[in-house]
């Protein structure tokens, strides 16, 4: 009686390169579906922060006028807008955001430039509202570009 050895084989060449073909495609679909994760997030990220400025700006607008100071509601508008925050100026989470107080533009240059069109920089005009008698009596942020 003649036995068999049983051999284990390894993988052959065609099995190894299919193997290698699926993790590829699987690794692609992942990474297209991170960068449009991160696209959206920070499309995001700037909503919410141009969200919580008008609200840091109307809480300012509310503290002066419950002081009794509206004839001085001009004067926020000498203030850089980031500070609306609560965030100090070039503090970690305002980096990529500037102020030009000549123009009163605000700016945000994104991480990634795709999630916004292809736009290297987003741009927002800090104005006041005014009354008919031309009195500053809210702040906002209009859009540019």
């Amino acid at each position: 009686m003649i036995r068999r050895r049983r051999v284990a084989r390894g993988f052959s060449l065609l099995e190894l390169v299919v193997v290698v073909a699926v993790i590829a495609v699987l690794a692609a679909v992942l990474l297209d579906r991170l960068i449009a994760l991160e696209r959206e997030a920070e499309r995001t990220e700037v909503a919410l922060t141009l969200r919580n400025l008008q609200t840091g700006m109307q809480l300012a607008v509310g503290a002066q006028i419950v002081r009794g100071r509206e004839a001085e509601l001009h004067a926020l508008l000498e203030k850089n807008p980031i500070e609306f925050l609560g965030i100090p100026v070039g503090a970690g989470g305002t980096a990529r955001w500037s102020y030009d107080p000549g123009q009163r533009v605000l700016a945000y240059v994104p991480r990634q430039p795709a999630a916004f069109g292809g736009q290297t920089q987003l741009r927002w005009r800090y104005v006041g509202r005014q009354d008919a008698h031309g009195r500053v009596v809210g702040l906002r942020i209009e859009a540019l570009d």
